[in-house]
């Protein structure tokens, strides 16, 4: 009765300690995927960046747009000087029209370039600080990766040393 007692007491202190050892194995797997687990929820998302360069993109090709409008209004003035020329004969009117077109031209093709050039200054500004923290946040996130994967192949080799 004694041997067999023993015996017993053996095989469920064996239990016990084999199911603390897996409660243990289970709990430092479990708190490993949450740190990695927060790692991925703490990472920002891109949607906002990649938003804004669409509407950057949509402002290049509006302005772009304007400059061809620009082109046809230009052409359509060209035209109207012609016609013009043809309907009236007076040297005085047609000069004093021609004076009046040309300075609008000017002024026109100054304020175009000038607004064109302040936007482009505006978008290339826009653009290199998305461009760089995008580059930021695609290292931070390499980074969070590198780390993570890191932590798997650490779990995985406890793991296997604790199934060996």
């Amino acid at each position: 009765p004694w041997s067999v007692n023993c015996i017993g007491d053996y095989h469920r202190y064996s239990s016990i300690s084999q199911v603390d050892s897996l409660s243990r194995r289970a709990k430092a797997s479990e708190t490993a995927f949450l740190g990695i687990y927060k790692h991925f929820a703490d990472a920002p998302d891109p949607v906002p960046a990649l938003e804004q360069s669409s509407q950057l993109q949509r402002r290049l090709l509006s302005l772009q747009d304007v400059e061809i409008e620009n082109q046809k209004l230009r052409q359509t003035i060209g035209q109207h000087n012609k016609e013009f020329a043809q309907i009236r004969n007076q040297d005085v009117t047609v000069n004093r029209l021609r004076e009046k077109l040309r300075e609008y031209e000017e002024h026109m093709q100054d304020t175009t370039d000038a607004k064109a050039r302040e936007k482009e200054k505006q978008l290339q500004v826009q653009f290199a600080e998305k461009e760089r923290e995008m580059s930021e946040q695609n290292v931070e996130l390499v980074t969070r990766l590198a780390r993570a994967e890191q932590q798997i192949s650490s779990l995985e080799a406890s793991l296997k040393a604790s199934r060996a």
